[in-house]
């Protein structure tokens, strides 16, 4: 009895049931998310496909985060709805703009008990839909009201219906199945979204990490992580973007906690000589700046002129002094010295945050985690030259995958023999697997972050 109580709650939480289902007016942001999702379509992420149909149509930004969570919520979910419009329209008969509005109404409609949408949605959905397409929308509402996951999932077998109920690529529940097993892995597939996190730039506060007096309105809405108290969160939605003044004045940086304590666990000190592989946007760059005190030097290298214009607004934000930008490949890094600490966070395929990137799950597979892997087991390798006699690597990934983990560090040890693994973060996370103990993992499930992996590596005495 028991058991079927915990498998019917697991069945609500991802029938659809908490769709965040558009206000009074729902147009306007129907009509931002439906483009959007073709930009998506087109390779666009989310965030930068809502800002382009805003920027568009400036009249419509106040519809921008009811939007972002249309697209967020109906990509995190394509699984179900492709499977709802397959079964209702013919396959291949759709244009990109019918598709993106055919998969945005299934994820609006089985969002509802009982699946019967209110009149202003319904009139909306027809005032989207170009004139041929009109009788294909009708067809659809009208094989939404009798189907529901239920029946999609019936028959199935395990795999699947953990893949269907938890919105993820089949392999990818098979892989989690093998690696942590069902239980566990069900949790971690079924994890909620994890808060916001932000920090103090003590940078633009004095030094100080608490909250400045000019803040104090704001203590009843932030709370201090009990293990790294100068990180705060919060359970209202609104404190985050109550603190946007502050934060375009560099006073507050968004991260995620297991990203900072990836930074701590480096253990940056003033007045030492840092190299920061693929460091754009910058949040580690600017991270360890703080933590320097704005002592030193930090060379941030990537590959990407685009998010290094991005990494260059955000020292400025944050008031970096110390850091130096170089465009240049990773994977074949030059002679740019040898420093006190090499800080290696490269490209990954991103498994622990998809519930902010979900469009990236349905384009993963097995061989592009293999690809990354290798690519990720070069860049570590070709640090090891970069760090000085007495000088130290951090090697993290927002991958739960082992093969861009724990089998990475491996062949990093046996190709560099005279390293050796350090006990980090004590007391927090989770050890590495395969018997790498001394790295930590972070889980969503467990931890509420990202989903991490931090290494650090030493020269042997």
């Amino acid at each position: 009895m028991v058991k079927e109580g915990r498998e019917r709650a697991f069945v609500k939480r991802f029938s659809g049931e908490n769709t965040a289902l558009p206000g009074s007016d729902p147009y306007p942001a129907l009509r931002i998310a439906a483009e959007a999702l073709v930009l998506v379509e087109k390779g666009s992420s989310e965030r930068a496909a809502v800002a382009q149909v805003v920027a568009a149509n400036p009249a419509l930004r106040e519809h921008r985060r009811e939007a972002l969570d249309l697209v967020l919520g109906t990509l995190t979910q394509l699984d179900t709805v492709d499977s709802c419009v397959q079964t209702a329209l013919p396959k291949g008969t759709l244009n990109r703009r019918e598709l993106a509005l055919s998969r945005l109404v299934c994820h609006i409609v089985l969002g509802i008990p009982g699946h019967s949408p209110r009149f202003e949605l319904v009139k909306a959905f027809r005032a989207l839909a170009q004139g041929s397409f009109r009788p294909q929308l009708e067809y659809l509402l009208g094989v939404l009201s009798a189907l529901g996951p239920d029946k999609i999932w019936n028959g199935r077998v395990d795999v699947d219906r953990v893949a269907f109920r938890t919105h993820h690529p089949r392999w990818w529940v098979e892989y989690c199945f093998r690696l942590f097993g069902r239980s566990e892995a069900v949790r971690l597939l079924a994890a909620s979204p994890r808060p916001r996190y932000v920090r103090v730039n003590p940078l633009r506060n004095r030094g100080r990490t608490s909250l400045p007096s000019k803040l104090k309105s704001l203590q009843n809405l932030l709370r201090s992580v009990e293990s790294v108290p100068e990180v705060y969160t919060s359970s209202d939605k609104g404190a985050v973007s109550n603190l946007s003044p502050f934060y375009s004045e560099g006073l507050f940086q968004v991260q995620d906690l297991a990203s900072f304590l990836a930074v701590k666990a480096a253990d940056p000190r003033p007045g030492e000589k840092v190299l920061d592989i693929c460091a754009a946007p910058g949040a580690k760059t600017g991270a360890m700046a703080q933590l320097m005190k704005n002592r030193g030097r930090i060379l941030s290298l990537d590959y990407s002129l685009p998010r290094m214009k991005t990494w260059r607004n955000e020292m400025a934000r944050l008031g970096v002094k110390i850091a130096d930008p170089v465009v240049e490949d990773a994977s074949s890094i030059g002679a740019v010295g040898s420093f006190d600490l090499v800080f290696v966070d490269p490209p990954c395929s991103g498994t622990g945050i998809l519930d902010r990137n979900p469009r990236m799950k349905w384009r993963l597979s097995p061989q592009l985690v293999e690809r990354y892997s290798r690519l990720q087991t070069r860049i570590l390798n070709g640090s090891a030259k970069l760090a000085g006699p007495d000088g130290r690597i951090l090697y993290c990934t927002c991958s739960l995958a082992v093969e861009e983990n724990e089998m990475v560090v491996s062949a990093f040890l046996r190709n560099n023999p005279d390293y050796e693994t350090r006990p980090i973060l004590e007391g927090l996370g989770s050890p590495g697997l395969l018997g790498i103990r001394d790295c930590r993992r972070f889980y969503p499930h467990r931890e509420r972050t990202a989903g991490y992996f931090i290494a650090r590596l030493e020269r042997l005495n």
